[in-house]
């Protein structure tokens, strides 16, 4: 692990691996200086933001360019430098990538305005200046009054200030000219959750129909599909439907001349794959060639001369040509598709037939050549049909897609783009648009541009392109402009269609169209730390190329990066983490995990735990972060759970669950997932089989997990779900069973459960609400236990359950069956807000945090390689081509298949640099061991890059196998007078000192010794036996008391054999050991009325150290008028003679518990007693001994 050591060095002083001494009194602040990066930076800001002519920013990460385009936008509102008035608020147009984007972006613009309403005016004057670069004394009162009086006229303007996502434009326009669109008046926008829907009906509709009037189209679907039929090729080509429809619509839909052009455009032959082979394997085939071959193949009896023999005899006695082609091609090419080097050995090449057949370097006319040329040929004819049936099959699907959606007037957010850019660049129509829009947008500002995609910068061009027509002397003094600000490197949305080399393109070309239009470059961070920043700048440029075919597609990471820093002098850190060697321990926690959990060894949980065990350890020791103060100056502060980000680079593959599980397993606050499907929360699972038992009680499953779940709690399976289940009649449920059980705790379930029942037929949000907010037979809330079991990450999707409930009971008919059936089918997917953290570790993906910061980012997601693309429809040059593996590739589709690869791992890289970026202060790269063989990860991963860039900046390695760039960061400790001073003494060096009014705490009562605790070796298999023999004895102990006497020995045999890794021996020794307690007349004390197996106490008393709130659990509890007995079971073996025997751990224990009790129950005799199963015996300790072992606790604490 990771643990960061310090050392004395020879000046005693405490020093840090790094050799940094520490600081015992510093100034904790440290405010940045205007250097010149600085000053150029800024520089750049105003001319960016300067709203007279049109610009192109290209920003790195943290350079301000979110504050640069509401500068622009409250410049453009301003008065001009002449007196004449600013831009009107429903002129300028703002378009972002995301809602929430568009939201913060209006938040801080009314910010801004709402603080220029109410400031003196010196203040504005000094904040105009600043924003304008004018000086203090250009701005005249009445430019004052302007200023102040934005705030009021942006609220003011009708439909507010345009600052929306591009979708949300899109649909505004076409709300005004639905006629002119040709859209429904009127029409709704659906999410894809309804868009699929749809798809699903006509999907399944296409394929019936094709079943009847396609079927062979249909088969080479169903065959290319596999496990899922023609249902994979049709999704994907729903997600790339305008090639398709654009394609079609070229030749009528008319499936002929489809395919004409397919072999056309292919340069395929006409004839089909069973033609060609029927010809190849057929009349072009030397069968007598061939068997004359065979005799000298087989007289030769060499490797290469078998193999060659063995496929040519197996292909000539095959008739049907397919089946001989399979068998003829394996003499020529290997398993994985490539040819053999040698087809016969030197023996059999004697011989000028074999040669003339077989040589693999011979001319034309060789079969080695005829092979290779059917090969060829059948490829291109395949892909010809299989592309010609997924027309056939899908172009129904597609028609008929739009076609309901027209029918519901509905349009999803493709549409709204597609018929938006239709309407402001289709021939007539769109100059009565634009001229109606031409007086309503004077400027338009785009944010996020390097995901803008294609289809949308058509969109954007076609309205400024209106801009530079109609100059007169007005639009000269007051021109119409373009803010575009993007960066090339954070462009990672391609699967929406975003593509970051149309940025430069656009930017080209738009310099090139308007001679004012400007270009700035933004080179300076304000997020991250100078080591931060040189650390990326070294993975970026330090990368190697990409490979590709030769031409096709240059590298953007051949182009050199630059970052310079805003916070000079405000040291961070880079750590680089070794990747632990792959566990090759066998599954220890097989039996007891459940079946699709994470093994605990797996080098992801072994790394999660790592992580987790690391990031408590560096917040209690009060490592620090930098915290920027209202006076722009920064200080040192303590490090919070908050503080910390740790990215993957998806949700899937078990890693990000196992992080989330290890940050909760340490004890650190965690938020949980960032977005989740709806049914896959366990919260949400509890609330549907809730509907499920109420519909049908005989579901077992649905029972089971209810009686274990939170809303009943009968989580211990020994004790409840094994006597209800097992041993059932054939036939009988497990409901039949809770009905007749005579157990208390079951019966109350029973009653909740028949509640269940009683309400089926409510609506579904009535059912659940009763459910959470109506208190139980307990006097909890639904809501109440889930918050106990599941904690408040489990709150948003109950909440989001109920709003479904809610929506359907407005939309459908009420019934329970039906809403669980819709749950059921949809994939209803939730977003969690997690962009301002609440004391908790935040666990998300590289594009959910994309526009986040923290102070501590973590990257264990980094040993795998980037992914080949899993598209298999590629756009040859307009025209289609269906090509499901690569080894169907013919030559057009291979080059755009390694084009898009070359495309995927430029994105890769891209990713990298976003999630980089996200760091202020300290950057943790860690890694899981990838793949079979050292160095377990791979060469183009993200991790080879990082090692690469450390190995190039110098970066040091500890014993740990942890290598760092830049200094460790100090610690921060409080001093005796209460001032705060950084310090990095570890925590074995000196103790806190103590404060005024301590603080309540929480703590278990065998902590009472602190460091006086003894220290038993965690992996000692005699100790893990002893602990496993004293559990199991526990359990008995607890519940069989609670059952009649008569049917102790056979419940406790039952459990016995239920748990496989015991003796028989064993078996029988802990049986006597538990009944030798039960039956002993000494022991019925502890069991009689009024007694309580494992009873929760928690409280204080002033016996205890001050501010400690005891938490415990004692095994037996027993209340009576007159008494109060403590007795706790001890397994030890072999048990003291005397109380003065008992171990000191023990001791302290009983005190805590007899102090919190003597609290309790004034008046009454407290009385601790240890119950020794070597014997057994009951032991009960003197008061004076108790009190002894509370003085002794005073000390320690």
């Amino acid at each position: 692990m990771a643990t960061i050591c310090s050392r004395v060095a020879p000046n005693g002083q405490v020093t840090q691996k790094t050799g940094r001494p520490v600081m015992s009194d510093v100034k904790l602040t440290d405010k940045p200086q205007d250097t010149e990066d600085y000053l150029r930076a800024n520089k750049a800001q105003l001319a960016s933001a300067d709203p007279s002519h049109p610009v192109f920013v290209m920003a790195n990460a943290g350079s301000g360019k979110t504050k640069v385009l509401i500068d622009r936008v409250a410049r453009l509102l301003l008065r001009r430098e002449d007196g004449r008035p600013g831009a009107k608020p429903d002129s300028i147009l703002c378009i972002t990538y995301t809602k929430a984007a568009a939201n913060e972006m209006l938040s801080r613009l009314f910010r801004t305005l709402g603080k220029w309403s109410i400031m003196r005016d010196e203040e504005l004057r000094e904040e105009l200046s600043r924003l304008e670069g004018r000086p203090v004394s250009a701005y005249e009162t009445d430019d004052l009054r302007a200023a102040r009086a934005l705030f009021a006229r942006a609220l003011e303007t009708p439909g507010g200030l345009r600052i929306e996502t591009i979708h949300a434009f899109c649909a505004r326009i076409l709300r005004r000219f639905p006629l002119e669109a040709g859209v429904l008046p009127g029409f709704a926008e659906i999410e894809e959750e309804e868009a699929l829907a749809i798809w699903q009906t006509v999907r399944a509709d296409a394929v019936l129909k094709a079943a009847e009037v396609a079927p062979e189209a249909l088969n080479v679907l169903a065959l290319e599909g596999g496990h899922d039929g023609a249902d994979v090729a049709l999704d994907a080509m729903r997600y790339q439907m305008n090639m398709y429809l654009e394609f079609a619509e070229q030749y009528d839909f008319d499936q002929d001349r489809m395919r004409v052009a397919l072999v056309e455009g292919l340069n395929a032959p006409e004839a089909s794959p069973s033609e060609i082979l029927s010809l190849a394997m057929g009349e072009e085939m030397p069968i007598d060639a061939l068997r004359e071959a065979l005799i000298s193949l087989r007289a030769s009896g060499k490797r290469d001369d078998t193999r060659t023999a063995d496929a040519v005899e197996a292909a000539l006695s095959e008739e049907d040509p397919v089946r001989r082609w399979e068998c003829y091609r394996r003499a020529f090419f290997g398993a994985t598709g490539n040819p053999y080097k040698s087809l016969y050995n030197a023996e059999a090449g004697k011989d000028d037939n074999v040669v003339s057949l077989f040589a693999t370097k011979a001319e034309t006319g060789s079969e080695v050549a005829r092979v290779d040329e059917v090969a060829a040929k059948l490829k291109l004819a395949e892909t010809v049909e299989r592309t010609s049936a997924l027309l056939a099959v899908g172009l129904d699907a597609l028609v008929a897609y739009q076609e309901e959606k027209r029918r519901r007037g509905a349009l999803d957010f493709d549409d709204l783009i597609r018929k938006t850019r239709d309407l402001l660049t289709r021939t007539g129509m769109s100059d009565w648009v634009l001229y109606k829009l031409d007086g309503g947008i004077s400027h338009i500002l785009l944010d996020e541009a390097q995901d803008t995609s294609p289809e949308q910068w058509e969109l954007i061009n076609a309205l400024t392109n209106e801009f530079a027509a109609g100059q007169g002397a007005e639009r000269q003094q007051d021109p119409r402009t373009l803010f575009v600000v993007g960066d090339e490197k954070q462009s990672i949305y391609s699967f929406q269609g975003a593509d970051p080399a149309k940025l430069r393109a656009q930017e080209q070309d738009y310099v090139r169209r308007d001679s004012t239009a400007e270009s700035q470059t933004m080179e300076m961070s304000f997020r991250s730390s100078p080591e931060i920043l040189s650390f990326v700048d070294a993975v970026w440029n330090s990368a190697p190329p990409i490979d590709v075919a030769a031409g096709t597609h240059p590298s953007l990471s051949a182009e050199g990066v630059k970052h310079t820093a805003r916070r000079a002098g405000q040291e961070g850190l880079v750590e680089l983490w070794s990747v632990d060697e792959r566990d090759e321990d066998e599954d220890a926690d097989a039996w007891s995990r459940p079946v699709n959990a994470m093994r605990s060894s797996s080098p992801k949980a072994r790394l999660a735990t790592r992580l987790a065990q690391e990031l408590k350890a560096m917040v209690k020791r009060g490592e620090t972060v930098w915290e920027e103060l209202p006076d722009r100056s920064w200080q040192r502060r303590a490090m919070r759970p908050e503080d910390i980000l740790i990215l993957v680079r998806s949700r899937t593959g078990g890693l990000f669950d196992a992080m989330i599980s290890a940050l909760k397993a340490a004890g650190l606050p965690v938020a949980g997932a960032d977005r989740l499907k709806l049914t896959d929360h366990i919260a949400v699972q509890d609330c549907l089989n809730l509907m499920r038992f109420a519909l049908l009680p005989e579901r077992d499953l649905a029972l089971a997990e209810i009686l274990r779940g939170p809303f009943v709690g009968l989580v211990d399976d020994d004790r409840y779900l094994y006597p209800l289940a097992s041993e059932r009649r054939r036939g009988e449920t497990l409901w039949s069973r809770v009905q007749a059980s005579s157990d208390p705790d079951v019966q109350q379930a029973s009653r909740f459960l028949s509640g269940l029942i009683a309400n089926k037929r409510k609506p579904p949000y009535e059912f659940l609400s009763e459910v959470l907010d109506v208190p139980g037979a307990d006097g909890k809330t639904g809501w109440e236990k889930i918050n106990a079991r599941l904690g408040t990450p489990a709150h948003d999707p109950v909440e989001a359950l109920l709003s479904r409930a809610q929506g359907f009971d407005a939309s459908e008919p009420s019934s329970l069956q039906a809403f669980v059936a819709e749950m059921e089918a949809k994939l209803v997917e939730i977003k969690r807000d997690l962009a301002a953290p609440e004391g908790q570790v935040r666990v998300m993906t590289v594009h959910g945090a994309k526009g986040l910061q923290a102070p501590v980012v973590v990257m264990p997601d980094t040993t795998a390689g980037p992914k080949s693309v899993s598209s298999t429809m590629f756009d040859v040059d307009g025209m289609p081509v269906w090509s499901p593996r690569k080894d169907s590739d013919v030559p057009a589709a291979e080059l755009e298949r390694a084009i898009a690869n070359a495309k995927a791992e430029e994105e890769f890289r891209r990713l990298l640099y976003v999630a980089l970026t996200r760091a202020q202060d300290r950057l943790i790269i860690a890694g899981h061991w990838h793949g079979a063989r050292p160095p377990g990860y791979h060469d183009r991963s993200w991790y080879a890059l990082c090692q690469t860039a450390m190995n190039k900046l110098g970066g040091d390695a500890d014993e740990y196998g942890v290598h760092r760039f830049g200094d460790l960061p100090p610690k921060l400790a409080p001093s005796k007078d209460g001032r705060r001073t950084l310090a990095d003494l570890p925590n074995w060096v000196s103790t806190s000192p103590d404060q005024p009014g301590s603080a309540r705490r929480f703590g278990a009562p065998s902590s009472l010794l602190g460091r006086k605790t003894p220290v038993l070796a965690p992996f000692s298999q005699t100790r893990q036996e002893r602990l496993r023999r004293g559990r199991i004895i526990h359990a008995l102990l607890e519940y069989l008391p609670a059952l009649p006497k008569e049917a102790r020995i056979d419940s406790a045999d039952k459990y016995l054999a239920r748990l496989p890794d015991l003796e028989d021996g064993e078996r029988e020794e802990m049986a006597e050991a538990v009944f030798g307690i039960l039956d002993a007349p000494e022991m019925q004390t502890l069991f009689q009325p009024g007694g309580r197996a494992e009873a929760a106490i928690v409280g204080s008393a002033p016996e205890l150290p001050d501010g400690l709130i005891v938490n415990g659990r004692v095994d037996r509890l027993v209340v009576t008028q007159d008494e109060v007995l403590i007795v706790d079971f001890k397994t030890d073996q072999p048990a003291p003679e005397s109380p003065e025997g008992v171990a000191e751990t023990y001791r302290a224990q009983m005190a805590a518990y007899w102090a919190v009790l003597r609290r309790a129950y004034p008046g009454r005799r407290i009385r601790t007693a240890l119950c020794w199963t070597d014997g057994p015996r009951l032991m009960f300790l003197p008061e004076e001994m108790l009190l002894e072992a509370l003085k002794g606790a005073q000390s320690v604490v």
